[in-house]
């Protein structure tokens, strides 16, 4: 544990107090300019500063317990330690087990990306304004997601200690109004951050392409709720990530340095077997019913004693498979936004919108590059339709994009355990919030769903919807 100034031994708080006692009797006058300016140590950090800080946060706060949580939930991992038993099915989560949606405003936040963004107006740089847009519109987006009505508006105002949540439908306005002036000023004038940009090197044409792709699923998330949604995400997909194979996707920044590991490589080192793989994945991937074995499975899962063994929910235990050598690796980027993920909004997108044979084109040149076998014609809208989000349940493997399809479709219609009621349709706001924000509702006041995903009666191929409860 690092030395603190309280732990310190007596006699080395005293020989610091004699110090700075000749210190302050050999000046005479503290008074004029500057004198308390340090050139060596600037009181504001630097632009390029922030956006480390705002790319280390994003990899860890989007990646860490919320994460995790929604992976149990969509049983491609399990909880099989200690308060992740509860955690999984039955669910029983309360104010304090996950923590709020605060950390994702102070630092390595909204504070600093608005910090960014006022520095790129005062220097005229277009471009590292519209990269710490798009860099919001990410992590915001996130947080509606996930607690639905969020202050946004009146959020990081000195002046107002208790910002108002904005309706979730809003909060996706506004971040919709956010991409829009991201991407106008992607295609202005300045430099950028250049290799500051640890994601993609300040490489404007990719960040647009990622406005766009983020649009798309914006959209998506409000097709339950809006006329039209389909349509205007496959405008925005059409321009979206392009580069099959990774070289489009935006992940986190990780290393093997300690404090830059991925956050699972983390959680294992510090929590055990707390968490393992789900048994749904597990077999799903060993087992799908086009094609077969999907060649994902020993690149996601690793095996216990030469074999596959993902665990049930709630499922206590620990000899059960963890992630492969590849994905639980401390320097495995985590996936955050990808081109597969663009691809298979395309898809549905276009089925939704009446172009079945499109929707399969789009799905297959996803499938080829993953190396399955193509879904053949012949299929039902409907059943096409189960392959699209089924094909993209797996290529999100622990992206929490695939709890608001789920959320959306009812696929995989998954199945509850241990008597558990229905699967999370939100997470509970912070008890840290409502302390201090009267605005935050208490627990049994909160909706227990979002505005943007009204329970599903049934699943996709028109059975009842297992998991989902008004």
């Amino acid at each position: 544990m690092p030395t603190t100034p309280s732990s310190a031994p007596r006699r080395g708080r005293a020989a610091l107090a004699a110090a700075a006692a000749a210190l302050l009797a050999a000046c005479v006058d503290f008074s004029g300019p500057n004198l308390s300016e340090n050139p060596n140590q600037p009181s504001r950090a630097t632009s390029n500063q922030l956006l480390t800080g705002v790319t280390s946060f994003a990899g860890a706060g989007l990646t860490a317990d919320h994460n995790r949580a929604i992976s149990v939930w969509m049983q491609q991992m399990a909880g099989t330690g200690r308060q992740w038993l509860n955690i999984d099915a039955p669910y029983d989560i309360v104010e304090g087990t996950l923590g709020g949606y605060d950390t994702f405003y102070v630092g390595g936040g909204l504070v600093d990306l608005r910090t960014i963004q006022a520095n790129a107006r005062a220097d005229n740089d277009q471009v590292y304004l519209g990269i710490a847009q798009v860099w919001e519109a990410l992590i915001m987006q996130h947080v509606a997601d996930w607690w639905g009505d969020v202050p946004y508006r009146e959020a990081i105002n000195p002046d107002i200690r208790t910002p108002k949540l904005d309706p979730q439908q809003q909060v996706y306005a506004d971040l919709q109004l956010k991409l829009d002036s991201a991407i106008t000023n992607l295609a202005g004038a300045g430099s950028g951050p250049g290799p500051f940009d640890l994601i993609y090197g300040g490489d404007k044409a990719k960040w647009t392409r990622l406005a766009r792709t983020l649009k798309a699923r914006l959209f998506l998330h409000t097709a339950e709720r809006v006329p039209g949604a389909y349509a205007l995400a496959l405008a925005q997909a059409n321009q979206g990530l392009a580069a099959p194979g990774g070289g489009d996707d935006f992940r986190t920044y990780q290393s093997s340095t300690v404090g830059e590991e991925n956050q699972w490589f983390q959680f294992r080192r510090e929590r055990a077997t707390d968490i393992s793989v789900g048994a749904y994945v597990v077999n799903l991937l060993g087992a799908r019913t086009i094609g077969g074995a999907d060649p994902r499975l020993p690149r996601y899962v690793g095996t216990v004693g030469g074999r596959f063994d993902g665990a049930d929910p709630g499922e206590e235990g620990e000899s059960f498979s963890w992630l492969s050598a590849e994905r639980a690796n401390p320097g495995f980027r985590q996936p955050l936004v990808t081109w597969a993920e663009n691809q298979l909004i395309k898809a549905e997108a276009l089925l939704q919108t009446g172009d079945a044979a499109g929707a399969l084109r789009e799905l297959n040149l996803e499938r080829t590059q993953a190396g399955l076998s193509a879904v053949p014609s012949g299929l039902t809208s409907a059943q096409l339709y189960q392959q699209i989000m089924e094909e993209k349940y797996v290529a999100l493997f622990q992206n929490p994009e695939v709890w608001s399809d789920y959320k959306r479709t009812c696929w995989p219609n998954l199945s509850q355990l241990n008597g558990a009621r229905s699967i999370p349709a939100r997470v509970i706001y912070g008890l840290s919030e409502r302390g201090a924000n009267p605005n935050v509702p208490a627990p049994n006041a909160a909706p227990r769903r979002n505005w943007n995903d009204p329970a599903n009666a049934t699943a996709l191929d028109g059975t009842v919807c297992l998991g989902q409860r008004p």
